[in-house]
């Protein structure tokens, strides 16, 4: 039987010491421009030493989950995945701010579209700094289907259980292995939209935040390749093996430049700007502006080096 006093959709919210961002993110959401529709707002809590847990209380409309103990994001959001009621479920960061008009776009998007499991849309870096526009083109591919999303995204409730919801028994990756799950277990897809879903702050203050990330995500890319590296989808096998084989390139680039005569060294130099040269100018042509293409063309190949040692560090680690 259906319940008719149901949510359309729920939103669930997850945060760890998010107390300076959870307020704005949480006010975001009961800010939203959905007519007619019905909702809920669940704010799940990772264990904050903060005042996030009071800061979320404060605001009208929101249930409050969690906070007794240390949870890591994937409990966080099955916890509130758990409780919700809505057919569909927006999984939000405690340090976003949810644009007004997504909801409605995505749940026309997924009511229109059977097939798709999940909708996801552009998130926009609320620092305006060259470094933070260079990084936010990673999370904001080309509209249409995609392989993976983060953890922001609009899920149809039913294809999420279907999945089994957000897998805890990885140490990072939650994210991309259920997006496999969903395309290979329920053949559903993955869909990008071109329009932004919301704000982001990814809170970098030091080249070591960058560094740290990238090795996260190697550690990513290789704990969830391994899962599915025998598979008919052997997802992110080709991510592994390129990031290791760069990695060895640089550093026989690094020692064929130390020994080599003077002309191979300039060879190499153009090499390497011929490289670079090639990924700014698609970049460019995708619309962004010159000089962030370059910033990202630079980033992209540099970023191989933490991909690398993150890989290396979850294979020494990982027990046989």
């Amino acid at each position: 039987m259906i319940d008719t006093n149901a949510p359309d959709i729920s939103f669930v919210i997850i945060g760890y010491n998010e107390g300076k961002h959870i307020r704005s993110c949480l006010e975001s959401v009961r800010a939203i421009n959905l007519p007619g529709a019905r909702y809920e707002i669940i704010y799940v809590d990772g264990g904050s030493r903060d005042n996030s847990v009071q800061e979320a209380r404060s605001v009208v409309g929101v249930r409050v989950l969690g906070g007794d103990k240390r949870r890591r994001a994937a409990e966080n959001r099955n916890l509130g995945a758990e409780h919700a009621l809505g057919r569909y479920i927006q999984f939000i960061d405690g340090d976003m701010h949810l644009d007004a008009e997504w909801p409605a776009i995505a749940m026309a998007f997924l009511d229109l579209h059977p097939e798709a499991g999940v909708v996801f849309g552009m998130l926009e870096e609320i620092n305006p700094s060259f470094a933070f526009r260079v990084l936010q083109l990673d999370w904001n591919p080309s509209e249409g289907e995609a392989d993976t999303c983060g953890g922001a995204a609009m899920h149809r409730r039913d294809v999420f259980e279907k999945a089994g919801r957000f897998p805890e028994d990885v140490t990072t990756g939650e994210e991309p292995l259920l997006c496999w799950r969903i395309r290979n277990q329920t053949s559903h897809k993955i869909w990008y939209l071109d329009k932004r879903m919301a704000q982001h702050d990814l809170g970098y203050t030091s080249f070591r935040d960058y560094w740290k990330r990238c090795t996260t995500n190697g550690r990513a890319y290789i704990e969830i390749a391994s899962r599915c590296w025998k598979t008919n989808d052997p997802f992110w096998k080709p991510n592994v093996i390129r990031n290791f084989t760069w990695a060895a390139i640089y550093i026989a680039a690094l020692i064929a430049f130390a020994l080599a005569p003077l002309f191979l060294k300039l060879a190499l130099v153009a090499l390497v700007a011929g490289i670079l040269i090639r990924l700014t100018f698609k970049t460019w042509r995708k619309g962004n502006p010159f000089t962030v293409a370059i910033g990202y063309a630079i980033h992209c190949y540099f970023a191989k080096i933490p991909l690398a040692w993150g890989q290396l560090k979850w294979l020494l680690s990982a027990k046989p």
